[in-house]
C-alpha cells in the first residue's frame, strides 16, 4: 500500500473531525493533518493515489497538475516569462462578469491525451512609464480567437499561510469598516455570504475556495462545486464528452485539503513598534491595509480589511468577478510581501518589482495614500519599506 493510500483509509475516519473545528490555526501544521494533507497537496492528479484508484482524476482539460505546482511549499506563486501553469493563471472575462463563451474563465495548457488543450501563453513585461506591466502572448488559441468582448488577465497564485485566520473573522468586524464595499456571494438557495478569499474575494469559506481550484485547474468536481463539466463551455464539445466521465473528489479529500491550508501557520507579525509602521499609518495606508479581529477578540495582524476597493485605471483590466467590477480588487494581506518579491513581485499579476513599483499602481480610492507615499522623505520611505519586508 502506498503512503498516500494509507492516509487516505485514515481520513475516512478523521477528515469530518478535521472540517467541523473552527479553532485559530496552530503555530504550525503536525501530526495526522500535516502528513494527509500535505500529501494531497504535492499529489499529481494525473497520477493514481492508490492501487484501489488506478485511473488519474485530472478532467479533460486543466492548467495543473497539482496544489504544489503553483503555490510551492504553500507560499506565493513564481512570476516570470514561463511561470504561467506553475505560479501564474490566464483569467479570461468581461465586464459584465461572465467568462468567455469559448475558454471560459481559465486558459487550460493541458489536456488528456486525444484532446486538444485550450492553448499556450507566456507573460512579456512592457515599459509603461517607469513601471512595468504585463503582457500575454498566446503561442496557440487552438479553439478560435477571444470574443470580442472577452479580456485575458494573469492571476499570480497566493501565498496559503494564515489564512486559516481570515476564516475566523467575524463578518461584523469586516462590515463595520467603511472604505471600500463588502464582497457578497449569492448561493443556490438564494443565501448570501460575506467573501474574503481570492484576489477579488469570490470565495466566502476556505473550502469553497479549494473547490473552485479543484474545479478550475484539475477539471475535477466536488459536492461543493458538482459541476463535471468544470470549465469546459458547450462548444468544446470533447471536452465536454471526456469530463462527464472523470473522476469527482471526494468529500474526505477535499476536507483533509481543506484541514491542512486552515492550519498553515501565519507568517511571523511585522514589526509594529518600528518606526516603519509610524511611517506606513501616517501615510494613510491603514485605511485599507488594516488589522481585524478574529473571533476570539484577538488582532489577526494580516493587514487587510477584506473589503473591495476601486484601485483605478492602471490595476482595471476589464474582468468582472463574482461581485467584484472589473478595477475592483480585495485588499491584499501584506504579511507575505517579501516572500512575494522573493518569488518575482508583487500585485494579483506580479508586475511590481518592489514597493514603489506597488504603491504606483495604486489610484481610486487609493490614491491619496499614494500621494503621500510619493511626498516621503528618503528615510521614511526606507523606514516603510523596511517594516514591510522585515528588514
Amino acid at each position: 500500500m502506498t503512503r498516500v493510500s494509507v492516509f487516505l483509509c485514515l481520513l475516512t475516519l478523521a477528515a469530518p473531525a478535521l472540517a467541523a473545528t473552527s479553532a485559530r490555526p496552530s503555530n504550525g501544521v503536525a501530526g495526522f493533518e500535516a502528513a494527509a494533507g500535505w500529501a494531497l497537496f504535492r499529489h499529481d492528479w494525473g497520477g493514481a493515489l492508490s492501487r484501489d484508484q488506478p485511473g488519474g482524476a485530472l478532467g479533460a482539460m486543466f492548467d495543473a497538475r497539482s496544489c504544489d505546482s503553483c503555490h510551492v511549499g504553500a507560499g506565493p506563486g513564481r512570476v516570470g516569462p514561463d511561470a504561467i501553469g506553475a505560479g501564474m493563471i490566464v483569467r479570461f472575462g468581461q465586464a459584465d462578469g461572465a467568462g468567455d463563451p469559448v475558454y471560459g474563465r481559465t486558459l487550460q495548457s493541458g489536456a488528456r491525451p486525444g484532446l486538444k488543450a485550450e492553448g499556450t501563453a507566456l507573460i512579456r513585461w512592457d515599459a509603461h512609464g517607469d513601471l512595468r506591466a504585463s503582457a500575454i502572448v498566446f503561442g496557440d488559441l487552438n479553439y478560435g480567437p477571444l470574443a470580442p468582448a472577452s479580456r485575458a488577465g494573469l492571476r499570480r497564485a497566493p501565498a496559503l499561510f494564515g489564512l486559516g485566520l481570515l476564516e475566523t473573522i467575524p463578518e461584523a468586524e469586516v462590515l463595520a469598516r467603511k472604505s471600500g464595499h463588502p464582497s457578497w456571494i449569492a448561493s443556490a438557495d438564494g443565501t448570501r455570504a460575506l467573501g474574503r478569499f481570492g484576489w477579488k474575494a469570490g470565495a466566502a469559506t476556505l473550502s469553497m475556495q479549494i473547490a473552485t481550484a479543484f474545479q478550475r485547474d484539475f477539471g475535477i468536481a466536488s459536492s461543493v462545486l458538482p459541476e463535471t463539466f468544470a470549465d469546459c463551455t458547450p462548444p468544446e464539445k470533447d471536452c465536454r464528452a471526456a469530463t462527464a466521465k472523470s473522476a469527482v473528489l471526494p468529500d474526505r479529500l477535499l476536507d483533509a485539503v481543506v484541514a491542512f491550508v486552515r492550519y498553515l501557520r501565519p507568517p511571523p507579525p511585522l514589526d509594529e513598534r518600528s518606526a516603519g509602521f509610524a511611517v506606513f499609518r501616517a501615510a494613510g495606508c491603514m485605511g485599507c491595509h488594516d488589522n481585524l479581529k478574529g473571533a476570539d477578540g484577538a488582532p489577526v495582524h494580516a493587514f487587510t480589511d477584506l473589503r473591495l476597493h476601486d484601485m483605478g485605471p492602471d490595476l482595471d483590466d476589464g474582468i468582472a468577478e463574482d461581485g467584484a467590477r472589473p478595477g475592483e480588487w480585495r485588499t491584499a494581506p501584506l504579511w507575505d510581501v517579501a516572500e512575494s518579491l522573493a518569488q518575482g513581485g508583487l500585485l494579483h499579476d506580479g508586475r511590481a518589482r518592489n514597493i514603489a513599483e506597488a504603491v504606483a499602481a495604486h489610484g481610486g480610492e487609493a490614491a491619496a495614500a499614494r500621494a503621500r507615499f510619493n511626498a516621503l522623505n528618503a528615510k521614511d520611505r526606507e523606514a516603510l519599506e523596511a517594516f514591510l519586508l522585515r528588514r
